[in-house]
């Protein structure tokens, strides 16, 4: 298993339709390559995580950064894992209310995150469960 999270920004702000489209493809594509995860949308912004076998993820990431829909895309976290944290979502979704989102980077500025080796593992377990906590009754 491996995954992948990653922000990236909207080239501009997206419809609750076009959300509604965007969401169907992934689910549609992502059951397909067995890829699971969640999609947070607020702000503009994309916060995403994408969880399966490896080659099926780097290649849907690497898909979604020419996609000209997405800029300044940035993974947070890119590395295997030992099981998944969305089992069962083709891919979770979340549109986030403007403060729920600004409260989210405000966990997770990208200014502030290193990428030394020592960190990462910190930074992804907590923006982990920060996730889990949208799909969670």
């Amino acid at each position: 298993m491996h995954h992948i999270i990653y922000l990236s920004w909207a080239t501009e702000p997206f419809s609750d339709e076009q959300l509604q489209a965007l969401l169907q493809q992934a689910r549609r594509h992502n059951t397909e390559a067995d890829i699971t995860g969640i999609l947070v949308y607020g702000n503009g912004c994309f916060l995403q995580v994408l969880e399966g076998e490896e080659p099926a993820v780097r290649q849907l990431y690497e898909h979604i950064k020419l996609d000209g829909r997405h800029r300044n895309v940035a993974a947070y976290a890119d590395k295997a894992v030992t099981q998944r944290a969305f089992a069962g979502w083709s891919m979770a979704f979340e549109a986030a209310t403007p403060q729920q989102f600004d409260e989210l980077m405000g966990y997770l500025r990208p200014a502030d995150v290193t990428f030394d080796a020592a960190r990462l593992p910190l930074v992804d377990v907590h923006l982990l469960d920060l996730l889990r906590s949208f799909t969670l009754p």
